[in-house]
């Protein structure tokens, strides 16, 4: 049977977190000094594929606990259309991802703000590269850098960089102390994880993955896992704007995936029982909150986390889940066909 590096990597995530802190700590002084002597009223965060679908969650995590203005955009958009991007007279900072640091559009993006004065900050898991040494300011993921193509312990660990700093720019404690559960919680929920998608979808023809606000990044790299390493159709959406059209494809043969926020649990446990009502199978993520009744599977974490930090712990299952559809099809999720680790242009 096929020994997917892959598997190993998503079991990594824990150790990669844990590291990420470390390395944020030690970068903290020099992040305060950045927003101290740039003092941006906006943040935007920017990334190719994986990692724009990550600064889709940190933006919407720091708009919404530091009280600054952010937004995520492809960093091809700022290659092709700076205009639509940076404001005149405006004084955003620029937070570039890429796990490489080699990623030809994120390193033109980062080009292009610094030549408007732009401040920029870099978040890599490779400390000698491009994007790293281009930055005012870079933080590394130590322990993020992966053997396999498809983003796993890279992504969430980079992600984990961006959530604390929300926290330590916005000062807030609670966030902080919640990203610092991770690791330990992380530990358990990798393996539930993996025992509870060995079978799920096997038989599904589509998949959808719905998550609002802070979950919404994570429902398109759920959506990107499928599509590169199972090749499976898949889509992701906002979850009621699920209802304005896209509903139109479910029936038997749709899995449908929800991970939950506490500020749309009523309405998304609504949609929930209607989409089951169409024929799909249904899998609802969420924490101690009530959900929808008679679901296929409804996972209660019972983590008590506040949605910024409970988005973390949705990725094992979204991984997961992708590397088993692959597997199942005879796949190396390891090597998905037309895909290689860096994209240069």
């Amino acid at each position: 049977m096929l020994k997917a590096r892959t598997l190993q990597e998503i079991v990594e995530q824990p150790e990669a977190w844990s590291a990420a802190i470390r390395s944020f700590d030690a970068a903290a002084p020099e992040v305060a000094r950045l927003f101290q002597e740039r003092a941006p009223d906006e943040v935007i965060f920017t990334g190719c594929g994986s990692s724009y679908y990550l600064s889709m969650t940190a933006a919407a995590a720091f708009q919404k606990v530091a009280g600054l203005r952010s937004r995520a955009v492809p960093a091809s958009e700022i290659l092709q259309f700076p205009g639509s991007i940076f404001i005149p007279g405006s004084r955003p900072l620029l937070v570039a991802t890429s796990r490489s640091g080699t990623t030809t559009e994120t390193l033109r993006a980062l080009e292009m703000a610094r030549r408007r004065g732009i401040a920029t900050l870099s978040l890599t898991c490779a400390p000698r590269s491009p994007l790293a040494r281009g930055a005012d300011l870079r933080i590394i993921s130590p322990k993020g850098h992966e053997e396999s193509v498809v983003m796993t312990k890279s992504f969430s660990s980079l992600l984990l960089l961006t959530l604390l700093l929300v926290a330590n720019h916005a000062g807030s404690v609670t966030l902080d102390r919640e990203l610092r559960r991770l690791p330990a919680l992380g530990k358990r929920i990798v393996k539930v994880a993996l025992n509870l998608t060995g079978d799920l979808g096997a038989d599904a023809a589509r998949f959808v993955f719905l998550g609002g606000g802070p979950a919404h990044g994570i429902a398109w790299e759920a959506m990107l896992k499928m599509t590169e390493m199972a090749q499976r159709p898949a889509v992701a959406y906002h979850p009621l704007e699920f209802r304005h059209g896209p509903i139109a494809m479910v029936g038997p043969g749709t899995a449908v995936v929800f991970f939950g926020t506490r500020a749309g649990a009523r309405l998304e446990a609504d949609l929930a029982t209607d989409l089951r009502r169409h024929g799909a199978t249904v899998v609802s993520l969420r924490d101690e909150w009530r959900g929808a009744e008679e679901l296929d599977v409804d996972v209660a974490l019972g983590v008590r986390l506040e949605d910024e930090a409970r988005c973390l712990l949705y990725l094992p299952f979204a991984q997961a889940l992708a590397y088993h559809r692959a597997m199942g099809a005879g796949l190396d999720p390891d090597r998905p066909r037309h895909l290689t680790s860096v994209v240069r242009l």
